[in-house]
């Protein structure tokens, strides 16, 4: 039997698509992605720990809730790191194993968020209409708020380095694997062995599920938004890349592969 799992990942890395996948291979259950957020699954679990932090009923709820081992993707930059930190510890008891997925390109992440917080589009479901429209010049895109974004991309290497000492704290070594080696490699081959890599990782036997090999290719190749060929219509890139990237230092800015 394979095991558990959480994807600890941040927005805008290509999370939905990897966890939708591994779920379908996955014999555990699978559930909603980002769970513990507000309007989700077990939003009512984070919702209770922002009113009052108790750590002895976190851990008692989160037991409960991981209790048939669901699969899940949790993006921990919208949770406190005290939140992460029994959820890390609780799954690790419960025989979870871990996978962190990041993005090298992290001025392209923050970009990525920005645009779809001013455009409201979050998923390739609503990609395709919204962004001919705007390549045809029937929507003009507002500026991207720059010291915002520069902002939390503070806040995002901060939550790297903390969740990289709760990880050593408790000896566990997640498989880290980036956003660029499964989705952005020229040789196709490259992304489908780091797929492969993660099954391992986690004693998923590919060949239990007859379609694999066509839904990891399709996974690989058939999915994203492509919010790189709307990039140019928000008037102030130039501005917002130069102050991202003047931010950019090696300490927090991504995790160390695996």
């Amino acid at each position: 039997m394979s095991y558990p799992y959480i994807i600890w990942t941040m927005r805008r890395t290509g999370g939905t698509t990897l966890a939708a996948l591994l779920a379908t291979l996955s014999e555990h259950p699978g559930i909603a992605h980002e769970p513990f957020n507000p309007d989700r699954l077990f939003g009512a679990i984070s919702t209770a720990w922002a009113q009052d932090p108790d750590s002895d009923r976190l851990r008692a709820e989160l037991t409960e809730a991981l209790g048939r081992r669901p699969v899940i993707k949790h993006c921990y930059e919208l949770h406190p790191g005290l939140f992460n930190k029994i959820l890390l510890e609780v799954a690790t008891g419960l025989g979870y194993r871990h996978v962190v997925l990041d993005r090298r390109a992290e001025v392209n992440r923050i970009l990525s968020l920005e645009l779809a917080k001013i455009t409201g589009v979050w998923g390739p479901g609503e990609a395709e209409a919204a962004y001919d429209r705007i390549a045809r010049g029937e929507e003009v895109l507002a500026p991207i708020p720059v010291a915002q974004a520069v902002q939390h991309m503070r806040f995002c290497a901060a939550a790297r380095v903390r969740l990289t000492a709760q990880f050593d704290a408790l000896g566990v070594d997640p498989h880290v694997v980036f956003f660029e080696d499964v989705y952005a490699d020229p040789d196709p081959k490259a992304g489908m062995d780091r797929v492969y890599a993660i099954l391992r990782f986690l004693e998923i036997d590919p060949k239990a599920h007859p379609k694999s090999y066509a839904m990891i290719v399709d996974a690989l190749t058939n999915k994203g938004q492509k919010t790189r060929r709307i990039m140019d219509a928000v008037p102030n890139l130039d501005e917002a890349q130069a102050a991202l990237s003047s931010e950019m230092t090696p300490e927090g800015s991504h995790f160390t592969a695996s």
